[in-house]
């Protein structure tokens, strides 16, 4: 396992930890990971809960301002953001 993935899978623990119960229903409550490239924003995988998630559907669910099943307000701008470095050019 690299360095990146252990501290990645430490944050991750962490953010889920510290977000606990946010009142949401079983579709809008939980960590959504996305793994995507910062400069050009072209998305490698995303997963809900630890299962994939394909990219349409990331692109549906980042759209919506409220849950279809709860109406609880969805804001991605809000949501937290862990970001690790990527390679470095010599």
């Amino acid at each position: 396992m690299s360095a990146y993935a252990t501290s990645l899978e430490r944050r991750l623990e962490a953010l889920e930890a510290a977000s606990g119960g946010d009142s949401g229903c079983d579709r809008c409550s939980g960590t959504l990971v996305i793994v995507s490239n910062v400069i050009t924003g072209e998305i490698h995988s995303a997963s809900w809960r630890g299962e994939d998630m394909p990219e349409e559907e990331f692109h549906e669910r980042r759209a919506e301002t409220r849950c279809s099943r709860c109406g609880r307000k969805l804001d991605p701008d809000e949501a937290p953001v862990i970001k690790v470095g990527g390679r470095r050019s010599a």
